[in-house]
């Protein structure tokens, strides 16, 4: 190809004209490129010079495009834009992409960060970026590749496969029993020191909720502590300071280890149910996903599945 030198005129004349052309303001443009006005009127000049033809007709208040000007700006524009997109293109392929993967706090915390040495071992070569958030966000703004979210799946925007319900009782830390009367039946928590969570559900569900579950009127008034963090609730609770409401999958390791128990000495499955609702993964709709997010999604639902299937598959179905 021959030198372009001398057949396309200076990038920052070009830039110029195209903020010139679409504001129809050299003072606009001056501003928006942050320099004098001045610059902005030589830089035209020079185009004008360069191509041979007037751009622009320079009335006492005003700028308008004469039919040279007319004809070259909309090309002019478009192909910026294209060469800012090469430009943009090139800069992030000159660094190691990562996988963006969204979830909840409690999700991220409690369930998912702990297994994810498990994924780095099995895919090394994936680079990860967490956004962890409890808000809902646009995965497409955002540029999530992934998200684990907990609702009811009326989600728009995104394509969805169901992960795992969830499930509730009463757990305390063994501590908290010791030197306290042992309940044996729900009513007998109305007393208690209950650990109370003002936030997004899936995480843990509301006493009051339980106690309908349950058949049991639930006083207004609240006893023990309220947050308005899962973390923090699930901290007070292995600090022996109260009864709290969570389960599978987000307490499984820790009810498995007893770190936490069951609050009441009951059968399980009386004290036990199932929150409307589940997790499920998202990824954003009419996108493509690449071969990282497609190996992600399926280690994380073989993953829950395994640990699921032995004391909990009723989980792993969509309600």
């Amino acid at each position: 190809m021959a030198s372009l030198r001398g057949i396309v005129p200076s990038l920052h004349a070009l830039i110029a004209f195209e903020a010139a052309s679409r504001l129809l303001s050299f003072t606009g443009a001056a501003a928006e490129l942050n320099v004098t006005q001045a610059a902005i009127s030589r830089q035209i000049r020079e185009l004008e010079q360069f191509l041979g033809v007037q751009l622009f007709n320079r009335d006492y208040r005003a700028i308008s495009l004469t039919s040279a000007g007319l004809a070259l700006s909309p090309g002019t524009a478009a192909h910026l834009r294209a060469l800012a997109t090469l430009m943009e293109a090139t800069r992030l392929g000159a660094r190691p992409s990562a996988l963006v993967i969204g979830c909840t706090t409690a999700f991220g915390s409690n369930w998912l960060f702990p297994r994810i040495p498990e994924f780095r071992e099995l895919y090394p070569n994936i680079n990860l970026r967490f956004a962890v958030s409890d808000e809902v966000v646009d995965l497409g703004a955002e540029r999530i590749d992934v998200s684990i979210r907990w609702g009811s799946g009326n989600w728009q925007r995104v394509s969805k496969r169901f992960l795992a319900g969830s499930e509730l009782l009463p757990v305390c830390h063994p501590q908290y029993r010791q030197s306290r009367p042992r309940p044996t039946q729900p009513t007998d928590l109305i007393s208690e020191h209950l650990l109370h969570l003002d936030g997004p559900s899936g995480a843990g569900g509301r006493w009051s909720d339980w106690f309908k579950v349950m058949g049991i009127e639930f006083p207004e008034e609240r006893r023990g502590i309220t947050v308005n963090n899962f973390h923090l609730m699930m901290q007070a609770a292995l600090s022996g300071q109260g009864v709290a409401l969570t389960g599978a999958p987000l307490a499984d390791e820790l009810l498995a280890n007893r770190m936490l128990v069951p609050a009441i000495d009951a059968p399980l499955e009386t004290i036990t149910y199932r929150m409307p609702g589940g997790y499920y993964i998202l990824t954003p709709e009419g996108m493509k996903s690449s071969s990282e997010a497609n190996q992600f999604c399926d280690w994380i639902t073989s993953r829950m599945r395994l640990e699921l299937s032995r004391n909990s598959a009723s989980l792993l179905r969509e309600p």
